[in-house]
């Protein structure tokens, strides 16, 4: 991949249950800097070319039009490097290493940026000022500001008798004021990607895979942290997410942007074509505070966007072994016996399992870190019987902290001056959650992040045990009491830093803290798992996240998949949805097909609502009960898999689960696919989300072979089956998928079982794939105490050859090699063998089913941590 393929464009100024309430949350006509921006004309900025200075990875120039005048930093970046910080606040970005421009050419009208090893180039045009990026291919991808669009409203001392915009100075919600005591500080800029008609990203939305267009047809994409229970579906609507990132991609062409800004933020976005006919997508970045900060993403591929994004934004570290597997919850278990019930309920019925969670009435009067003493008396016990099992458990904690003085989380912070403050910088800011009269901790305070740390160790967190994990909701933060259920915007963080200005990194700067304080309880050995609600940039590093409050209905099930996906493209990859909808009764239909779904999606969870029934799969038919211990037991006998390729997102950026379009790029009729989805390069997976469907047409990129998941023989694209005890899942042809067979009660206890894999040839009868296993638990795996083995088959004519081999790591694994299901084999073989290094060759076991074109070979009895060869003949 070219070096210099990412670019930074930075300009700094010189100077109770029920259906959503729309009315609560604001549109952008009610948003007074929203409104300015999306009608606003060009602005008739100009780059001054006497102010220009180039030298090393940096460009700078004045920008100026009749009212502001600007600084543009043009910063050429390698691929593995990010930006610094540009916020007033603790870090949450990783510290960026410039790659110097190979050349540099002013002329009279623009100047020319040749970036990194020769192979990006930058136009700058002088008037009007717009920013065009080339790719290595001499092709236009992307331009800043092209619509002349860029608008920054600069702090000011309010002049007696001038006249503002409506909202500058001070602004009206419902009943609610927001101050503006420095005047509106807004900024937006346009940026178009050249040639593309299709693009995906700006999570959280309830909304399609790929962005619709917004301009003339709705509000613009919002993205502002809010608690938004039994959400609508198919609308811009904010969620609990704000990503504010955007990749576009055509037949084998992918770009991106990311705007690096944590205030409100509104895009909209239009897909049209110019007059020449050259299609583009526009996306028109609106935010309330901030500075216009912009990464380029130039590709080439969607899989170079992909990993330079992850460069900027960070990857998920590797989770632990237990969090991929399903997690049991509710609202909430109602005491230690409840819990045992529930973890017995599981082994009687032979459903494994691996975490039970418990919501915010675990805890005496919503007072985190404390447990009710009538209800969960003796919790160490009843971890520890948990534990036992191999299983975890959860725990919620939020981030209000009940206004009582008996409470010694609130009398610590309250002491030493740890809550974010009112208006006035002074007085504590207190909303209404949960416990009632709230306050909130601000994270931008130098000792909170300590404080909040230290909670976490065993001695602090009385009841607790290295068993026991958590659960960040509510942390967009949610305030009942406030404008749009959340905090006042003019509240004052450490520093002096209105809300406004960091919003949207509250819930991360929490769940950032809690994975610190995990982290640290046991000196940094083990990992830590946080579920988190709210997110933005860089949450991947230190969270998981979930969808939110769902509904049990058939199109929460539909939209569940392109959420998870459009959260993926943006670098979040450890998601899921709450199985079966969080508010509501779902039938057995929807349940069951809402569990098969969510056998393939990253987080995997049931969770319900306080007033729903109860539904513990047991609980269920016995034909539905058994259809959902299927979907567990799948989901467990791919956990080698899913394990893999959460460690391969580490290193390339590429999450578990993506769109078809990341593993067949040029292919055009599957860019707006949201039904089907991959899992890694090799499964494709179409969920069933219609009522009383049992037939569904599956689109199978004809490149490649496929196979039916469960029979294995080979299929093409058309109309499938999908009776209620099944859905269509697909392995690619030339692919080698690693599975445990044995399937136990919790993921941990099957760490060293024996494999069995799968093989399925491709159209010149080969394959290949690879497995990533360690401890599952702790971070020895950065002491190279992990193994990975790879395994090819060969089409050698009338032999065949299975390759099995070492290829890393210093982990005296105990797997080995249980079963070999190779698919699409043409014919019988006469004989199997295999060879060891120093051992004889020895003959193995097979069988062959012609139907199917299926061969089994049983036990190789080939552990992972050496090499073999099978030899298959003919």
């Amino acid at each position: 991949m070219a070096a210099g393929s990412c670019l930074a464009i930075i300009l700094l100024l010189s100077g109770a249950v029920e259906m959503v309430k729309r009315e609560d949350f604001k549109t952008c006509d009610q948003s007074s800097f929203c409104k300015r921006h999306r009608n606003v004309k060009e602005t008739g900025y100009e780059l001054l070319s006497n102010t220009i200075s180039s030298h090393g990875a940096e460009y700078t120039a004045n920008l100026q039009n009749s009212e502001n005048t600007l600084k543009l930093t043009i910063t050429g970046l390698a691929d593995s490097t990010i930006q610094n910080d540009i916020f007033p606040t603790p870090s949450f970005a990783q510290t960026p290493e410039p790659l110097a421009f190979k050349s540099f050419d002013n002329s009279g009208s623009e100047s020319t940026i040749i970036a990194g090893d020769g192979k990006i180039k930058v136009v700058v045009s002088f008037k009007p000022f717009v920013v065009n990026v080339f790719n290595e291919f001499g092709e236009l991808v992307s331009q800043v500001n092209r619509d002349g669009k860029l608008k920054i409203e600069e702090f000011r001392t309010k002049e007696e008798g001038k006249e503002y915009p409506e909202g500058f100075w001070e602004e009206h919600f419902k009943s609610f004021k927001d101050s503006k005591p420095y005047g509106s500080s807004s900024v937006g800029v346009d940026i178009s990607f050249v040639n593309f008609k299709t693009a995906y990203g700006l999570p959280e939305h309830a909304d399609s895979l790929a962005l619709r267009t917004t301009v003339g047809n709705t509000d613009p994409y919002r993205l502002y942290n809010l608690d938004v229970f039994e959400y609508e579906l198919n609308n811009p609507m904010a969620l609990y997410v704000a990503v504010p990132y955007i990749l576009a991609h055509r037949a084998n062409r992918s770009v991106g942007a990311l705007w690096f800004n944590a205030a409100e933020t509104w895009v909209d976005t239009q897909s049209s074509v110019t007059s020449h006919n050259v299609p583009h997508f526009d996306a028109h970045f609106i935010s309330e505070s901030g500075l216009v900060d912009i990464f380029l993403f130039v590709g080439p591929s969607v899989r170079d966007v992909q990993r330079q994004n992850s460069k900027i934004s960070g990857v998920t570290p590797l989770p632990p072994l237990f969090s991929i597997g399903y997690h049991q919850c509710r609202w909430n278990y109602n005491d230690e016996q409840d819990v045992q019930q529930v973890n017995q309920g599981f082994d009687d019925h032979d459903m494994p399992m691996d975490v039970i969670w418990l919501d915010i009435e675990h805890t005496d009067g919503k007072k985190y870190f404390t447990w009710d003493q009538h209800k969960f008396a003796h919790p160490i016990e009843m971890l520890d019987k948990v534990a036992a099992k191999g299983r975890k458990m959860v725990t919620i904690i939020d981030p209000h902290i009940k206004k009582d003085d008996g409470y010694y989380v609130y009398k610590d912070a309250k002491d030493k001056g740890l809550f974010v403050k009112r208006a006035d910088g002074t007085t504590d800011f207190e909303g209404h959650c949960w416990p009632g009269a709230s306050e909130y901790l601000d994270f931008w305070h130098p000792e909170t992040r300590s404080y909040w740390k230290d909670q976490f160790t065993f001695e602090r967190y009385v009841g607790s045990t290295k068993d026991l994990f958590t659960w960040n909701d509510m942390n967009e933060p949610s305030v009942f009491s406030g404008p749009e259920i959340t905090m006042d915007k003019d509240a004052i963080h450490y520093g002096g830093i209105e809300h406004r200005e960091v919003h949207n990194m509250y819930g991360m700067m929490y769940h950032s803290a809690t994975f610190d304080g995990l982290l640290a309880r046991t000196n940094g050995q083990d990992r830590p798992f946080i579920l988190s609600r709210s997110g933005f940039i860089g949450t991947q590093r230190t969270a998981a996240i979930w969808t939110g409050d769902n509904t049990a209905e058939w199109g929460h099930l539909e939209i569940a998949a392109p959420m998870v996906l459009s959260l993926s493209i943006a670098g979040i990859p450890f998601v899921g949805a709450d199985v079966g909808g969080f508010f509501g009764n779902p039938d057995e239909q929807l349940l069951t097909r809402w569990y098969q779904a969510g056998a393939y999606q990253p987080f995997f969870r049931g969770h319900a609502h306080i007033d729903t029934k109860r539904r513990e799969p047991w609980l269920l038919s016995e034909q539905s009960k058994n259809i959902v211990r299927e979907a567990l037991r799948s989901r467990y006998a791919l956990l080698p898999f899913w394990y893999t390729l959460f460690q391969e997102h580490t290193s390339n950026g590429l999450p578990p689960m993506r769109p078809l379009f990341y593993e067949f790029p040029n292919d055009d009729s599957i860019l707006e696919e949201q039904k089907q989805w991959m899992v890694g390069s090799d499964l494709l997976v179409r969920a069933v989300v219609e009522k009383d469907t049992y037939n569904v047409q599956v689109n199978l990129p004809t490149s490649e072979r496929w196979y039916d998941w469960v029979v294995g023989n080979e299929v093409k694209s058309g109309y499938f089956d999908a009776p209620i005890d099944k859905i269509p899942v697909f392995q690619r042809g030339g692919s080698i998928i690693p599975t445990w067979q044995r399937i136990r009660r919790a993921a941990p206890l099957m760490k060293d079982d024996p494999l069995t894999l799968f093989v399925a040839l491709n159209s010149d009868g080969n394959a290949k794939g690879q497995v990533y296993l360690d401890d599952g638990k702790t971070h020895d795996y950065q002491k190279e105490l992990y193994v990975r083995a790879s395994f090819v088959y060969k089409n050698e004519g009338k032999r065949a050859t299975i390759l099995g081999e070492h290829i890393g790591g210093k982990l005296e694994a105990k797997n080995w090699i249980e079963r070999i299901v190779v698919r699409g084999v043409a014919e019988s073989p006469k004989k199997v063998e295999i060879t060891r290094v120093s051992d004889p060759v020895q003959p193995l076991e097979f069988s062959y089913d012609r139907d199917s074109r299926v061969l089994i070979i049983r036990k190789p009895e080939a552990l992972i941590t050496t090499n073999y060869q099978i030899h298959i003949d003919f």
